[in-house]
């Protein structure tokens, strides 16, 4: 064998060494697992459901919210989405206008402000029956005034407890039926006492939890509709 022949062999040798690592490391590129990208993902921070009120803290932001905007409470809950990291409970208002507004307290029962818009009736934005706190919806309106304190001082008289809020009942099977008022009752149970014209009551109806979120209360269906 010559020196130039010996030299072509070495060089095609090499060649295809060359070659074949290069054909080994594609295939092992191509036969690499993909790892796939992990993700984060942050759970949802459940809201804390707001409750009603009851016994003397419903007495004292009641008071409270009437000092500041007048009218006649409908409804006073704990506040747990305010802007405000001191809000500790709202009360729902109707004014003397007749326009509704939202009182939000502190735990000392101070003012921190006054929202406009939000009805605290029936039917309206906010408001029972309505967007956000629906219930019922039937044409029903929150009392007010002395129609409110005649309404509930007779619910108490004979359910006892706190009258959380009044209005008038529009869909009830006995047609004598003029105003309903939701108590609830020293033991933490709920009712609807339903009376007439002459805040003579007619009958009392058992009900779950007025809270948002519970039904009968804002943010449910009716418990009687």
């Amino acid at each position: 064998m010559t020196h130039r022949f010996k030299k072509t062999a070495i060089g095609a040798a090499a060649l295809a060494v060359c070659a074949l690592l290069g054909a080994t490391m594609a295939l092992g590129a191509a036969s690499k697992p993909k790892v796939a990208k992990a993700t984060t993902t942050t759970a949802a921070t459940p809201r804390t459901p707001e409750t009603p009120l009851t016994g003397s803290t419903l007495t004292s932001v009641t008071a409270a919210a009437v000092a500041k905007v007048g009218g006649t409470v409908d409804f006073a809950t704990t506040e747990n989405d305010s802007s405000n990291s001191a809000a500790a409970y709202e009360a729902h208002v109707t004014k003397t206008d007749g326009t509704h507004v939202t009182v939000i307290l502190d735990s000392s029962f101070a003012v921190l402000g006054v929202e406009a818009g939000r009805p605290g009736g029936p039917g309206g934005p906010g408001g029972p029956g309505g967007p956000g706190h629906g219930r019922g919806g039937n044409g029903e309106t929150p009392l007010t005034g002395d129609v409110a304190t005649k309404a509930k001082a007779a619910a108490v008289a004979s359910a006892g407890g706190t009258a959380d809020f009044a209005t008038t009942e529009t869909d009830n099977g006995n047609t004598a039926a003029k105003y309903e008022v939701h108590v609830t009752k020293a033991d933490g149970s709920h009712v609807v006492v339903i009376l007439d014209a002459s805040y003579a009551v007619i009958s009392t109806e058992t009900a779950p939890a007025f809270g948002p979120g519970g039904p009968g209360g804002p943010g449910s269906p009716h418990p009687r509709h």
